[in-house]
């Protein structure tokens, strides 16, 4: 824990104090879930359409804390030069576009985390010029910090705080908070807690007119991609934005514990872990359906399916809605009709009956087909 008495606002603690055991548990949970997805393999096709998404949901996201509304489609649209609908302002747009193109600097910056000082105020400064360029935030200026006072949070979400009012304060905390940050201490904590005690103290610093939350978001982004952890960085700013009230609450019940971070670690933790079960999940479903493609060989080779119900199976496995079908969908719906509409009823049934019965397809109480991943190790 680091104490600094400032100018005019008092005394400032960097606490990196928490309930060990509470916390330690998540980073159990959490340090096996990244070991987990660090042994996946990673075909290019793969990552190839998982970053473009992280990306977009990522922006949407820490965009969307701040009210802006632009959904991930929608910032996909704009970043493929498309203008989204006319219901959003020229501001929503531009900063969505300022944010893309913080998070690709971030990605460009990562082999300079790995051999430079990890965090500098420069790099908070070029995040924050990168995040609010062209932005008509009244007395904010792009990488300038602020002097002046402002106040953060509201009642509903347990309270409103005031930060540091003057920039000879601002100033000084910033140095202090880059010290403490490449300080031994917090470099030999798990990177997962480093990464969350940066976000919660730059904002209890505020130290710029406004962006200050996004700035903060990046700055927990940079510090675990410059660990190496994959997808997480990007995937957070979806969670706080998906759980926005409890993010609020825990900043102000560790502003209110004073000396014990606990409460946002904790929140970050589950953040995380969620986080990395969901990415842990979906790799192994790709895998499964590479594991599905090779067995569906092996069995029209064997003549235990047809051509046409292994045809049957490689559209769903084509299909990443998973979206049921009925036997009437299946002889008059595309992209399925190109291989039923020639086809009896009478035929059409019996295929599906030979795939439920290899436990390569399902059916609910209504009659709705989907294709079963765990089939082929059933």
């Amino acid at each position: 824990m680091k104490e600094v008495i400032t100018f005019k606002s008092g005394k400032f603690i960097f606490c990196d104090q928490y309930d060990k055991p509470r916390i330690e548990k998540l980073l159990v949970e959490a340090s096996t879930l990244n070991s987990a997805i660090s042994d996946l393999p990673i075909l290019p096709k793969w990552s190839s359409q998982i970053d473009p998404e992280l990306l977009y949901s990522s922006v949407a996201g820490t965009a969307a804390i701040e009210g802006n509304s632009l959904s991930a489609d929608e910032v996909r649209e704009l970043d493929d030069g498309k203008i989204p609908d006319a219901g959003h302002t020229a501001k929503d747009r531009l900063e969505i576009t300022n944010l893309i193109g913080a998070y690709r600097w971030l990605d460009e910056q990562k082999a300079n985390f790995a051999t430079s000082r990890l965090l500098t105020e420069e790099h908070i400064r070029d995040l924050h010029r990168q995040i609010t360029s062209g932005l008509p935030y009244e007395d904010n200026i792009p990488g300038t910090y602020r002097n002046g006072m402002v106040k953060v949070g509201n009642k509903a979400h347990g309270g409103i705080y005031t930060p540091p009012k003057i920039i000879e304060d601002v100033e000084m905390l910033m140095r202090e908070f880059i010290d403490w940050i490449d300080s031994d201490d917090l470099l030999n904590e798990n990177v997962f807690v480093q990464a969350a005690l940066a976000h919660f103290h730059f904002s209890l610093i505020h130290p710029f007119w406004d962006g200050n939350g996004r700035t903060a978001r990046l700055i927990e982004a940079m510090l675990l991609q410059a660990a190496g952890i994959r997808y997480v960085p990007k995937m957070l700013s979806n969670y706080y934005y998906r759980h926005v009230d409890d993010y609020y609450r825990a900043f102000s019940d560790t502003i209110r514990a004073s000396k014990d971070v606990t409460p946002f670690l904790e929140f970050n933790l589950h953040g995380v872990i969620e986080s990395l079960q969901q990415m842990k999940n979906r790799i192994a479903n790709f895998i499964r359906v590479l594991a599905m493609r090779d067995y569906l060989h092996f069995l029209v080779s064997n003549k235990a399916i047809t051509k046409r119900q292994n045809d049957l199976l490689a559209l769903l496995l084509d299909d990443p809605s998973g979206k049921p079908f009925t036997l009437h969908e299946l002889q008059r719906a595309m992209p399925y009709a190109m291989l039923y509409r020639k086809v009896s009823e009478m035929t059409a049934r019996r295929d599906l009956k030979n795939l439920l019965e290899r436990k390569l397809l399902v059916v609910d109480a209504d009659n709705r087909y989907s294709l079963n991943l765990r089939g082929f190790d059933s």
